[in-house]
């Protein structure tokens, strides 16, 4: 294209308006400089555009097939305009946000609840699924952001925002006869252990243990939500594994009771993935803000 841009949005305003002085007004801009701008299109066009006259301008023959042709394009980028400043005033846009169960129980929805009453206007979009079905919808654009526990396998072209560090421990009920003893690498093979699937994030650090220190084990059941798990604890039926920071509530009250051990197994994190192509974008970067 020869000609700027610029030169025919300000035909479509003078066309529109039908006035020079108008147009000026709408553009916040001199008439002198509005009426350059059309003497310059009409110079590069080679021809002219508009009939002059006392009441203002109208368009001519060459006029009217211009602005028909140009109507369209102009309003969609003046939307397009208007649409990015409301984005940018978080005044309309959407988040797609990926978690587990857990994670969305545990941690992520005071948050959700704080973001949607800074930010009404932006939809929020939650999926709850395991963390490699969610990894394979954000990598085709509908996920934003996904949440999940670390270790675990991460796509290059990810930003990985670390957010609290967790520590898995066993738990039983109040009537449990493990509670005052204290248990070995070598106990977990016989333990009735409540636990969540194999391939679940919250459970992929006690798998590296086990792998780590060659613990077979053999779970008495495996759940795929850990309040489920709890119940079943709370209901005698076994011991669960959990995390501390997730159940800290329920150790404090003496609804639950943290096993003692002879070994420690290493921190995980919970962490937030960003395909790091969208990191500048204003409404991730908004409720990753109300995180911190």
């Amino acid at each position: 294209m020869k000609t700027n841009l610029e030169l025919y949005k300000v035909f479509y305003y003078v066309a529109k308006n039908k006035s020079i002085t108008q147009a000026a007004n709408e553009l916040m801009v001199s008439q002198p400089a509005v009426s350059k701008s059309i003497k310059v299109l009409e110079r590069d066009l080679n021809t002219t555009l508009f009939n002059r006259n006392k009441d203002g301008v109208s368009l001519n023959q060459a006029g009217e097939l211009l602005y028909n042709k140009i109507k369209k394009a102009i309003e969609l980028i003046i939307s397009a305009e208007e649409d990015v400043t409301s984005l940018n005033n978080m005044e309309q846009g959407t988040i797609n946000i990926g978690a587990g169960n857990t994670i969305m129980q545990r941690y992520l929805m005071p948050y959700i609840k704080e973001f949607h009453k800074q930010y009404p206007n932006i939809n929020v979009i939650v999926h709850t699924l395991v963390t490699d079905e969610l990894m394979k919808r954000a990598q085709i654009g509908l996920v934003d952001m996904v949440f999940t526990h670390l270790p675990n396998t991460i796509p290059n072209n990810y930003e990985v925002i670390k957010i609290k560090e967790l520590h898995d421990i066993l738990v039983v009920d109040k009537d449990s006869s493990y509670i005052n003893k204290t248990i070995s690498k070598k106990d977990l093979k016989k333990l009735p252990l409540i636990l969540l699937p194999f391939n679940a994030s919250n459970r992929k650090n006690f798998n590296k243990f086990c792998q780590k220190n060659n613990i077979v084990i053999n779970p008495l059941m495996e759940i795929g939500n850990e309040l489920i798990i709890e119940d079943c604890v709370l209901n005698g039926l076994g011991v669960g594994l959990s995390v501390r920071e997730y159940v800290q509530n329920k150790l404090d009250q003496k609804e639950l009771f943290e096993l003692n051990t002879s070994f420690q197994i290493e921190p995980k994190y919970l962490a937030c993935l960003v395909d790091s192509n969208r990191m500048n974008n204003i409404i991730i970067k908004n409720f990753l803000k109300l995180l911190k």
